[in-house]
């Protein structure tokens, strides 16, 4: 078997002519002639050691080996394509890679972006938000938001952002509740569920109360809509909350208790940064919150 593989060329036009059903349409969308076409193709089935097309009329169409082989062909291009988009972030210099919960994202970070935009109006940032990430890796991201401290000698990490799980509810039912005393505020409407939280509160079982539910949901971002919908109370980190609260989309409880949930973590590389963005944009997430404590110094 030759272990030597086939051009690129050859590739692009056996992928052009299956995916328009010939070889002279596969030369225009090419820019070559059907001659060069039809060469790389049959270079390419030299290289399988059989026909990949066999003529219909004036076109052409697979054999059962060509259906095949173009799966193959189409995955391989499409894995070169989204490998060149994965690195599209190092053309430019001005650009970060921050990896973040989603929750995260849409609550606290996506409302603040614009001040960093009009800070450094060249910036740009890639936003990856992934539930939990556990290492920076170089190729891929450049600064983390986590709920657990990262700790590597070839990373660097302070806790960042404390954070509490508040009650909120649309405004509506707010007016309702604002003037009720706890624990009678609880019993006034029903309360939205987070699937991992069979106690919506800690403290709650220990008062017995007969609450009702209203919905159960696991995404943090689905009880605060919820909430905002007037269904209920739900009780969500303040920093996913963080948007929907400034903008009065939703109203905290404060006649229902807080309780403390895990601090944000953010982390860089100790190594030297990918881009000058790196720096910047962790020197403003710091300063954004004043918040931020040096590991070592807690």
């Amino acid at each position: 078997m030759n272990n030597r593989l086939p051009p690129l060329q050859s590739l692009l036009a056996f992928e052009a002519a299956a995916r328009l059903g010939g070889i002279s349409r596969a030369a225009v969308e090419l820019s070559l002639t059907q001659s060069a076409i039809t060469h790389q193709i049959q270079n390419l089935e030299a290289w399988v050691g059989q026909s990949l097309f066999s003529r219909v009329g004036r076109g052409v169409k697979l054999t059962a080996a060509g259906e095949l082989f173009s799966q193959t062909v189409r995955a391989t291009l499409k894995t070169l394509r989204d490998g060149r988009e994965r690195i599209e972030p190092y053309r430019n210099q001005d650009s970060v890679l921050l990896a973040c919960p989603p929750d995260f994202a849409s609550g606290w970070l996506m409302g603040r972006l614009k001040l960093l935009r009009e800070r450094h109006p060249t910036l740009e940032v890639w936003l990856i938000t992934q539930d939990e990430l556990h290492e920076i890796d170089r190729i891929d991201v450049d600064l983390i938001v986590s709920e657990q401290e990262l700790k590597s000698p070839e990373m660097h990490c302070v806790q960042w952002l404390a954070d509490h799980a508040l009650a909120v509810c649309g405004p509506d039912t707010a007016q309702r509740l604002l003037p009720l005393p706890f624990p009678d505020v609880v019993l006034a409407v029903p309360l939205i569920m987070d699937e991992h939280r069979s106690d919506w509160a800690p403290w709650l079982a220990a008062h017995d109360l007969p609450t009702q539910r209203s919905i159960t949901l696991e995404d943090s971002r689905l009880r605060l809509q919820a909430a905002e919908d007037e269904m209920g109370i739900a009780m969500v980190s303040r920093l996913v909350a963080d948007s929907a609260l400034r903008q009065a989309r939703v109203v905290q409880l404060p006649n229902i208790p807080m309780f403390p949930l895990p601090h944000k973590w953010l982390s860089k590389s100790s190594l030297t940064p990918r881009t000058p963005a790196v720096e910047i944009v962790f020197d403003w997430l710091v300063s954004e919150t004043g918040e931020a404590t040096p590991l070592g110094e807690n």
